[in-house]
């Protein structure tokens, strides 16, 4: 038996063995879509989004902040130490000449030898100069920096001992 089924203005013929045997009958429901509920994210919900990321990216941005506090305070802290060891090094230069005397540990000393290269470290002697050169020397550098609030000076100690090469 030949049976006919019209789907969408075509005509197909469809062989069904027994009529009987086609009992189950397909149901379809359509449903209903209301547009103007909801076509994407509310206001409140934006500006939950906004004022949240806002708040990360303050908190980022302190975050930096607080990383460039920092490295400019390493870089002080080890330029300081490159004007230390300066000092050291010009000191094994006139050696010989400390030792025996020859050259005067003095204010002139000081100045052609212990002065900082960059004018915003404070270098200091110990002992200073005037005394008697002992072959201790503790070379002092200290500098200003008012972004670090944490109250620790900014400030190195390198002590060098040299020893006796000149009689």
């Amino acid at each position: 038996m030949n049976s006919s089924v019209k789907t969408n203005g075509i005509l197909d013929k469809i062989r069904v063995p027994n009529r009987d045997s086609l009992t189950k009958t397909v149901k379809v429901s359509v449903i209903n879509v209301d547009k103007t509920k909801q076509q994407g994210f509310t206001l409140i919900e934006v500006l939950i989004a906004l004022a949240i990321s806002s708040i990360a990216l303050l908190g980022l941005a302190a975050a930096q902040l607080q990383s460039l506090k920092y490295a400019t305070n390493s870089f002080n802290y080890t330029i300081s130490l490159v004007q230390a060891n300066n000092a050291i090094e010009r000191t094994w230069g006139n050696l010989c000449g400390l030792q025996l005397g020859t050259i005067a540990y003095d204010a002139a000393y000081n100045t052609a030898n212990f002065q900082p290269q960059l004018n915003i470290y404070n270098l200091t002697p110990t002992p200073l100069p005037g005394a008697n050169f002992n072959n201790d020397l503790n070379i002092t550098v200290s500098w200003s920096d008012a972004r670090m609030a944490d109250d620790n000076d900014s400030i190195i100690r390198i002590k060098a001992k040299y020893p006796q090469i000149c009689s």
